[in-house]
């Protein structure tokens, strides 16, 4: 018996058969088990791939169907950018720009402080070896910060020891030697007269004496430091007493309470950082002299310009150039002469002697003092205080979503973050300080301590954040993180200016952006392992 073919059997299913033919076929699957089978299978292939061809009807999402919202985000990168460019030709002109004139006028060819004293020479001749200190510091930061943050990641430990070998490995491997001789750990140094040290001389001790010649130059981190020889470098001293009685060919830089030069020659510049600054009627200084002091008493020569930041200063020496003078009270004496022009600004009236020679008469500005938030430039600063805390806000919130939303979180937890920002706000200048007292741990001295500067400051924009979203509540998004950023911070700058408590408000917020900034760290670091769920008994 003949049986029907896949196509008839389909053409019937889909009513395009002929009738008479199509009868044919019912009567003849009515007697063929097998002709029936065939048609039972093709029905139920057609109900599937008819089944799944039928698109299902689906609900169009609400967020589809909205309007389109207008994104204010532009406007806030116009503002904020606005604002930063305002505070930068403000920070310009009002400090930068004074100060290269100042410097200028002063001696120092017109190049900033830090030129000055780390790029070219002046400070020590060592810098290029400690540039490669400082590489290969900022290498191993790098190398464990990468750890810190991938160590969840990774799943052997052989990557993690030969990642580690490397970076011990390079910071092993052997650095250009800096031609200087070292005294350290050590009770008291002295260099006896007729001895000549042919290089330079680094001295770490608790007193320290030169009766000697130092042929380079001199650096010393001692309580006590006196200079009776000579030196043919520069004298770079940092400590509670600085004398120097000696001849130093260049510069003096000297950093402590008290500073004297007594009967000495110095060929170029002096800059001193001290409470007590003198330099006696046998001293002589061959090029210009910058003084931050509080107190100085000047009755030596200086061939070039005086400038000077002092509360209280006596002047009855000689000045070959200018001089400029801002302090509290300024004392010119009968034996005074300056060669150039003289200006002082400060609170009270100068005493100048009739018979000291000067060779115009004393530019005197008195500053009255009235309170800050009288004058129009004071809220000025303020708003461009709130345009630069928002700006960098902004690029946290941007760039570092997450770590951002970490730290406004630590904020709500008040007693630790209190804790832990006055700890940090206190201990590690102290440590970075101390850290600085050693060559090798100056690098890690130093930046420790910009590292803090810069929690210092953005201290306030975790608090303010925290400030706009206990106010306005937690919302979804980065706009509305801004928004909360702005109102915020808006909140906090106007607290900080209240009389009275407005440098509580402050400190409170230093405390809490930097102890909330420590938890956020802490926690990232130190991540909370999981506990495993209890089994259930059958």
């Amino acid at each position: 018996m003949s049986h029907f073919d896949e196509m008839t059997c389909l053409l019937y299913l889909e009513g395009q058969l002929e009738r008479p033919r199509a009868l044919e076929l019912v009567a003849h699957a009515e007697g063929c088990a097998e002709c029936r089978a065939l048609l039972r299978a093709l029905e139920r292939e057609s109900r599937l791939l008819a089944h799944a061809l039928v698109e299902e009807d689906e609900t169009v999402p609400a967020r589809l169907l909205a309007p389109p919202v207008s994104d204010n985000t532009p406007w806030a990168w116009i503002v904020s950018f606005g604002l930063a460019a305002a505070g930068a030709y403000t920070l310009w002109t009002g400090v930068v720009e004074p100060w290269r004139q100042e410097l200028s006028r002063a001696g120092f060819g017109g190049d900033s402080l830090i030129t000055l004293l780390f790029f070219r020479g002046v400070f020590w001749k060592g810098w290029g070896s400690m540039a490669n200190m400082l590489e290969f510091l900022a290498m191993a930061t790098l190398g464990f910060l990468a750890f810190g943050l991938l160590r969840r990641s990774w799943r052997r430990w052989t990557t993690l020891t030969v990642l580690m070998s490397t970076i011990v490995a390079v910071l092993l491997l052997p650095t250009q030697a800096a031609a200087a001789e070292v005294a350290k750990h050590v009770q008291s140094y002295r260099l006896p007269p007729g001895e000549t040290v042919n290089s330079d001389l680094i001295v770490m001790a608790e007193t320290a004496r030169i009766d000697g010649t130092v042929d380079g130059d001199l650096i010393s981190f001692s309580r006590s430091l006196t200079v009776s020889g000579s030196v043919t470098g520069d004298v770079i001293a940092f400590g509670a007493i600085v004398r120097i009685n000696g001849s130093v060919d260049g510069n003096v830089r000297a950093f402590g309470d008290v500073v004297s030069l007594s009967g000495t020659t110095v060929r170029k510049n002096v800059t001193a950082f001290s409470g007590h600054f003198e330099l006696d009627s046998k001293s002589r200084v061959g090029g210009g002299m910058m003084l931050f002091a509080g107190e100085a008493v000047l009755d030596g020569r200086t061939a070039r310009d005086l400038l000077g930041f002092i509360g209280r200063t006596t002047l009855n020496g000689f000045v070959g150039g200018n001089v400029r003078l801002r302090g509290d009270k300024l004392s010119i004496g009968l034996t005074a002469e300056i060669a150039g022009k003289a200006s002082y600004t400060g609170h009270h009236q100068p005493e100048v002697d009739p018979k000291a020679k000067l060779a115009s008469p004393l530019e005197v500005k008195i500053e009255q003092h009235r309170p800050d938030y009288l004058t129009p430039r004071y809220y000025f600063h303020q708003a461009l205080s709130w345009g630069a805390a928002f700006v960098l806000g902004l690029v946290l919130i941007l760039l570092l979503p997450g770590f951002f939303g970490d730290v406004v979180r630590s904020s709500h937890r008040y007693g630790p973050a209190f804790g832990f920002g006055a700890l940090a706000l206190f201990a590690t200048p102290i440590l970075a300080v101390l850290a600085c007292a050693t060559i090798v741990g100056l690098a890690v001295g130093i930046g420790t301590l910009l590292v803090w500067i810069v929690a210092f400051y953005s201290a306030q924009v975790f608090v303010g954040a925290w400030l706009g979203e206990t106010l306005m509540g937690s919302s979804p998004g980065a706009g509305a993180a801004i928004g909360r950023l702005a109102v915020g911070l808006l909140v906090l700058k106007v607290a900080g200016a209240l009389p009275y408590i407005g440098g509580w408000v402050k400190l409170a917020a230093v405390f809490l952006g930097m102890g909330a900034l420590a938890l956020a760290l802490y926690n990232r670091t130190h991540p909370r392992a999981e506990l495993p769920s209890a089994a259930v008994p059958a």
